[in-house]
């Protein structure tokens, strides 16, 4: 076994540092020494990581404000486009309007048209049919007295007998007819 033997000469020296000067000497140009390679060969990775970090958001961030611009120019021609669509509405139905009022008019002209085409007719009918009913009124009116005629020439009668013979024809044609 190994034994430790401490000697009166290995005290600590102060209150800062407990162990010995020369130690403390060797640690510290070590530890510089490591520092310093770090520095030297770690500092370059380091400090490129995070400017590329930094470069990295700012990219982004000027990425989401041209996102941000362009949905907002989208969002502007919806709006334009739905102005134009209520627009183009009310146009449509002012159009809409306008050609039903017209081809009501045109309708109302035609239907007055053809009222008085039918009117016409209707009253050129009426005429030729009272011509018609007054030509026929004629020719019975001729036949009748015609025959009333031969009817007196036939017999000389007396008026009583003439009257009695005129009624008679006239039965006796009513009856015909």
């Amino acid at each position: 076994m190994l034994e430790l033997v401490v000697t009166a000469t290995e005290k600590p020296n102060s209150f800062l540092l407990s162990s010995d000067i020369n130690e403390v000497i060797w640690g510290s140009i070590a530890f510089f020494i490591i520092l310093g390679l770090l520095i030297w060969k770690a500092g370059p990775a380091i400090k490129g990581a995070l400017t590329g970090r930094t470069e990295r958001l700012a990219k982004e961030l000027d990425d989401s404000a041209g996102a941000k611009a362009e949905a907002q120019t989208k969002l502007a021609d919806v709006q334009r486009r739905i102005a134009d669509a209520g627009n183009e509405r009310q146009r449509i139905l002012d159009e809409a309007a306008q050609t039903a009022a017209s081809l009501k008019d045109q309708l109302r002209v035609k239907a007055d048209q053809d009222a008085a085409e039918l009117v016409a007719r209707a009253t050129a009918d009426v005429e030729a049919s009272k011509g018609q009913a007054l030509a026929d009124l004629q020719s019975d009116a001729a036949s009748l007295a015609m025959g009333a005629a031969e009817a007196v020439v036939t017999h000389n009668l007396d008026s009583a007998t003439q009257t009695d013979l005129i009624e008679t024809y006239i039965a006796q044609v009513g009856v015909e007819r």
